[in-house]
C-alpha cells in the first residue's frame, strides 16, 4: 500500500505492526511510544500519528484529535484533514469546516480528499454553491481521481443542473475516449438537456467520437440532429454538422443510411418554403457534398439530382469535385426509380406554403392531382374535330346519351351502379345531377359517374374536351394531352386522317409528354378495309398508333382494343404519372410566378379603389349626418311650432272663457259664497274647452305633424337606399344596406296617443287667492251679502272685477302644466331622430374602418412585397430545385432504360 492509500484509508499504523502482527495495535505503539520518548533526541509525532489513526478506528475521537493535534512534521496537514474527519463524525459540523478549508499542502491525494470531504459536508449543510465550487476545484485537480466524475454527475443530476451535466459528459467523453459518456451525452440529449447549448460546442465531442465509435457517432449525430430541428438554431446545427463532415474521412458503405438519410430529410424540409434562400446559401452546397459522401448505393440518385439541380439553379454554387461525383453517380450507379410520392409531398408542400402566403392553389388542381395519385385508374383524353362523333363515341360506350356537346371537359367514369353527374370548380365540388336549373360554367369541369362494363373493367376514365378546330387554340385539349395517360382520336367519318386532322394532330403532339397516340374510326360494315389502310398511313406519322374500326351497334371489339393498346402503358404506369405530375406542377409553379405580379398588381388596384372609397364614404357620411342635422332640427321645428300655436290658443281663449264666466253672476247670487260658486264654474268652462275644443285640434295637428315627419324620414330612407345601390354598384355585391330604425314613428305615434288620452288640467284656484281685491270682495260679500241694498252694488263690482281681471298668470299656469309630457317629448326628438339614423351612421362608420384598414393592409403589403420580394421568390425558386432535381431523376431512369434495352 504507498502512503497516500494509507493516509486515505487512515492505516499509517500498519508500518508499525509488519513484527507484532498478532499484538493489538494500541499495546504495539504504546510501547514503541516509550521506547521513542526515552532516547536523547526524539521524534514522537509519526507515533502520535499512529495512535490518533487506531483511535479513531476505535471511534474514540476525543484522542484522536488530541494525538493528532501535537503533530509537527510532514505529516502535519493530513494530521488536520484527520481531526477535521474526527470532527465531522462528532457531529461537529462547522468546526470540520474551518478546518478543512485551513489545510496547506502540496499533495494532490490530500487536496483531493480535502475536497471530496467538504463536498460531502457541504450538501449536508444545504450549502449548493459551495458544494458546486469545491467540486469543479477536484475536477480541475484531478479528473482521474476514483469515483470523483462519478460523483459530479449524480450531484448535477440530483440539482437538475443539465448544462453541467452535459458539460461534463462531453469533456469527459472527449478526455476518456470512452463510450460511456458519449452514451451518457445521447441519453442527455434524448431528454432535450442539450438544446439551449449552441451547436458548434458539440464539434470537438462528435469528431473525438467519430475517431473511436462510428457507429455510436452515427448516434449521437442523429439524436443532436432530431433535437436542434425545431428550434431557432437548427441552421447553425446545420452548418456544425457540414463542418464535421467535411473533416472527418467517410467511405459509403451501408451502414451510413441512418445518416444519409438525416440528409435527405433534412435537405427536402428545409427548401419546404419557409427559409430564405440567404438562409442556405451557405448550408446547402456542403449539405449535398456530404450527403454523396455517405449516400447509399439504391439513394444516390437522389443525392446526385440533387447535386446538380441546386448547381442549375444557383450556378458556380457547388464546388466542381461535387458535380463530378454527381454526374458519376447518376451515370455509374444502380439506383432506385424516383416514386410518386416524392411528387406528390411536392404539390402538397406547394399548395401549403401557396395558402400560407394568401396565394390559392384552386380546387381542380388538387382534384386533378388526386386524380393522377390513382394508379388504379387510367386516363383516355378523346379528342378529334367533330363534337358529334366524339359525343356519339361516348355514349355508345355508356349505352346512354349522356354526353352532348360542351363548352367544359367532362370526364366519364363507372362505378359500380352509381350514376350522378358532378361539377368541379375551384371553389369545391357539388352534385348537380338531382339540379333542374343548373347552368353550365365555363370554367367548371363535369364528372360523370355512369354503369358501363367497360370502364369498369378495365379501370378506365375517359375525358371528353371540347372539339379543336383552329390549331391556334388548342384549348382544354392541350391543356389536358400531357396529364392523360393516351388520347383516343376520333377520326372524321366522312374524310378521316384527313389534311386538317393530320395539322391538328402535329401540333397537339407538341403537348403530348410521350401521352400515347390512338384512333377510332366510326364505321359501317363496308369500311373494314378502310380501317386498314388508315392502319398503314397514320404509322408513318405515328408509329406506333393502332386504329379500331368502332361499331356503335356492336361495341364489344373495343374493350379487346384498350387491352392491347394500353397494357404496355400500364407497366410502366407509376413512372409517366410521376413525369406528368411534374409537368402540372412546373405549371403550378409558373402560376404562382404570375400570381405574384397579379397580387401586386391587385394590391395596387385594392389601394386606389379603397381610397376612392374611402373618399367617397367621407363625402356620404358627413352628408348624412348633416341631413341627420336637419331632419332633427325640421322635425323638432315643426312639433315645436304645432305646440307653439296650440299654447297660444290656450293663452289667448282662457282670459276670454274666464271673463264670459261673468255671465253666471246675478243680483240673485249669494255673495257670500260666490266667489266659490264662480271659480268651480271657471275651472268647468277651462275643461270644457279643453276636452272638446282643444285636445281634438291639438290631435289633428299632431296627426298633421306625424305624417310630414314620417314623409320627411322616409325622403332620407329612400336616399339611402339609393345611396346603398350606388355603393353596392361599386362594391359588385350587396355590401351596404342601410336601414334605419322606423320603430321611432311608431314609438311617438304611440307616445302622443298616449299624451292626448289622458291630458287634463288639475282645478285652478283662480278666484280664491289671497290678494287685496279678492280679499275686499269676499269680505264684503260675507258683510253686505244679507242687506237686499247692496246687492245690486255688490253685484256690480263683482261683475267688473271678472270682467276686467287680467287672467294671464292662470293661462300660463293652465299652459305649463298641460303641455308639460308635450315639451319633454319636444326635448327628446333629438335623440329619437339620432337613434332613427344610428345603425345606417354605425355601418358606414364600420365600413370605413374597413376601408382604412385594408388600405393599410394592402399598403403594408406592398411594402413588404417590395422591399423584400425574396420572401415570395425565394420560396419558389427553392421549389424549383426541387422540382428539378425530380426532373433530372425522371430523365436518369429514362436514359438508364434506354442504355439497357
Amino acid at each position: 500500500m504507498t502512503n497516500d492509500k494509507q493516509f486515505i484509508h487512515k492505516a499509517y499504523f500498519e508500518r508499525f505492526m509488519e513484527e507484532s502482527a498478532s499484538a493489538h495495535p494500541v499495546q504495539v505503539l504504546g510501547e514503541l511510544y516509550f521506547e521513542e520518548q526515552a532516547k536523547e533526541v526524539y521524534e514522537l509525532s509519526y507515533i502520535r500519528f499512529a495512535q490518533g489513526e487506531v483511535y479513531f478506528h476505535n471511534k474514540d475521537y476525543e484522542t484522536a484529535i488530541f494525538k493528532w493535534e501535537n503533530i509537527s512534521n510532514e505529516l502535519e496537514p493530513w494530521a488536520k484533514k484527520n481531526i477535521a474527519d474526527s470532527y465531522y463524525a462528532l457531529g461537529h459540523l462547522s468546526s470540520a469546516e474551518d478546518i478543512y478549508t485551513s489545510i496547506q499542502s502540496d499533495s494532490k491525494t490530500l487536496k483531493m480528499e480535502v475536497a471530496l470531504e467538504l463536498f460531502s459536508l457541504y450538501l449536508l449543510r444545504n450549502k449548493i454553491e459551495l458544494a458546486y465550487k469545491v467540486m469543479k476545484k477536484a475536477l480541475d485537480i484531478n479528473s482521474d481521481y476514483p469515483n470523483v466524475t462519478a460523483l459530479a454527475r449524480s450531484f448535477y443530476e440530483d440539482q437538475g443542473d443539465w448544462k453541467q451535466a452535459v458539460e461534463l459528459a462531453v469533456s469527459e467523453g472527449i478526455r476518456t475516449e470512452s463510450p460511456v459518456w458519449f452514451e451518457l451525452l445521447d441519453e442527455y440529449i434524448e431528454a432535450g438537456y442539450t438544446k439551449s447549448f449552441e451547436p458548434d460546442f458539440f464539434y470537438q465531442p462528435l469528431i473525438t467520437l467519430f475517431r473511436i465509435n462510428q457507429k455510436l457517432f452515427q448516434q449521437v449525430t442523429a439524436s443532436l440532429w432530431h433535437s436542434y430541428r425545431h428550434e431557432a438554431s437548427y441552421l447553425s446545427w446545420l452548418k456544425t454538422v457540414n463542418t464535421i463532415f467535411l473533416n472527418v474521412e467517410v467511405q459509403p458503405f451501408d451502414s451510413w443510411h441512418k445518416m444519409s438519410d438525416l440528409h435527405q430529410d433534412t435537405y427536402l424540409s428545409v427548401i419546404n418554403g419557409q427559409y430564405l434562400v440567404k438562409d442556405l446559401e451557405d448550408i446547402i452546397p456542403a449539405l449535398l457534398s456530404n450527403w454523396q459522401k455517405i449516400a447509399n448505393q439504391s439513394k444516390a440518385l437522389f443525392a446526385a439530382t440533387a447535386v446538380l439541380a441546386w448547381s442549375e439553379i444557383f450556378p458556380s454554387s457547388m464546388d466542381s469535385e461535387s458535380l463530378k461525383i454527381a454526374e458519376k453517380l447518376i451515370f455509374d450507379s444502380e439506383h432506385d426509380s424516383i416514386s410518386l410520392e416524392y411528387s406528390l409531398e411536392l404539390f402538397q408542400s406547394l399548395v401549403a406554403w401557396a395558402e400560407n402566403n394568401h396565394l390559392e392553389v384552386g380546387y381542380q388542381k388538387k382534384w386533378l392531382v388526386s386524380e393522377l395519385a390513382d394508379l388504379n385508374k387510367s386516363h383516355l383524353l378523346v379528342s378529334g374535330t367533330s363534337e358529334s362523333d366524339k359525343s356519339s363515341f361516348i355514349n355508345a360506350v355508356l349505352s346512354e346519351n349522356l354526353v352532348s356537346p360542351s363548352a367544359s371537359p367532362v370526364f366519364v367514369r363507372s362505378e359500380g351502379d352509381l350514376a350522378e353527374m358532378n361539377e368541379i370548380t375551384n371553389a369545391g365540388i357539388r352534385k348537380i345531377s338531382d339540379n333542374p336549373d343548373y347552368q353550365e360554367s365555363n370554367d367548371a369541369w363535369i364528372e360523370v359517374k355512369w354503369p358501363s362494363a367497360l370502364l369498369e373493367e378495365n379501370n378506365l376514365v375517359f375525358l371528353h374536351t371540347p372539339e379543336v378546330n383552329a390549331l391556334g387554340d388548342l384549348g382544354p385539349t392541350a391543356d389536358f394531352l400531357p396529364l392523360s395517360d393516351g388520347m383516343l382520336f376520333v377520326l372524321d367519318k366522312h374524310t378521316p386522317f384527313n389534311e386538317h386532322e393530320l395539322e391538328l394532330l402535329m401540333k397537339l403532339q407538341e403537348y403530348a409528354l410521350d401521352t400515347p397516340f390512338h384512333f377510332i374510326l366510326n364505321h359501317s360494315a363496308e369500311q373494314w378495309k378502310l380501317a386498314e389502310e388508315l392502319q398503314v398511313t397514320i404509322n408513318q406519322f405515328f408509329p406506333q398508333a393502332q386504329v379500331l374500326a368502332f361499331s356503335q351497334g356492336n361495341p364489344a371489339g373495343l374493350n379487346e382494343f384498350v387491352n392491347t393498346v394500353f397494357s404496355r402503358e400500364r407497366a410502366k404506369l407509376e413512372e409517366r404519372r410521376t413525369a406528368k405530375l411534374l409537368y402540372f406542377i412546373r405549371k403550378t409553379l409558373t402560376d404562382l410566378l404570375n400570381k405574384r405580379v397579379q397580387l401586386e398588381s391587385h394590391l395596387v388596384e385594392s389601394v386606389k379603389w379603397n381610397e376612392d372609397i374611402l373618399v367617397r364614404l367621407n363625402g356620404f357620411m358627413n352628408h348624412l349626418k348633416d341631413v341627420e342635422q336637419e331632419k332633427a332640427t325640421a322635425i323638432s321645428n315643426s312639433y315645436r311650432d304645432v305646440t307653439g300655436q296650440m299654447k297660444k290658443d290656450l293663452k289667448l281663449q282662457i282670459p276670454k272663457i274666464l271673463r264670459n264666466c261673468s255671465n253666471h253672476i246675478s243680483e240673485n247670487s249669494d255673495f257670500s259664497q260666490i266667489h266659490i260658486a264662480l271659480n268651480k264654474k271657471m275651472n268647468d268652462e277651462i275643461g270644457t274647452y279643453i276636452h272638446q275644443d282643444l285636445i281634438p285640434k291639438f290631435q289633428t295637428a299632431l296627426r298633421d305633424w306625424l305624417s310630414q315627419s314620417n314623409e320627411e324620414l322616409n325622403d332620407s330612407q329612400a336616399y339611402l337606399d339609393e345611396m346603398s345601390e350606388s355603393f353596392n354598384g361599386l362594391y359588385g355585391e350587396e355590401k351596404i344596406k342601410l336601414a334605419c330604425d322606423f320603430k321611432v314613428i311608431e314609438d311617438w305615434r304611440r307616445d302622443l296617443n298616449r299624451m292626448t288620452s289622458r291630458a287634463d288640467v288639475e282645478e285652478q284656484n283662480i278666484l280664491l287667492r289671497f290678494k287685496p281685491t279678492e280679499f275686499l270682495l269676499k269680505s264684503a260679500g260675507k258683510l253686505f251679502a244679507a242687506l237686499p241694498q247692496n246687492k245690486s252694488m255688490l253685484y256690480n263690482q263683482y261683475k267688473k272685477y271678472v270682467e276686467s281681471k287680467n287672467y294671464e298668470d292662470v293661462a300660463e299656469e293652465i299652459s305649463r302644466k298641460f303641455f308639460l309630457e308635450f315639451d319633454l317629448f319636444e326635448k327628446a326628438l333629438k335623440a329619437d331622430i339620432t337613434m332613427f339614423y344610428q345603425d345606417p351612421i354605425l355601418y358606414v362608420e364600420q365600413t370605413i374602418k374597413e376601408s382604412e384598414t385594408e388600405i393599410s393592409s394592402s399598403k403594408a403589403t406592398l411594402e413588404k412585397m417590395k422591399s423584400n420580394p425574396e420572401i415570395y421568390y425565394d420560396p419558389l425558386r427553392l421549389f424549383e430545385v426541387r422540382l428539378l432535381q425530380y426532373e433530372f431523376m425522371v430523365k436518369a431512369n429514362e436514359e438508364s432504360l434506354y442504355i439497357k434495352g
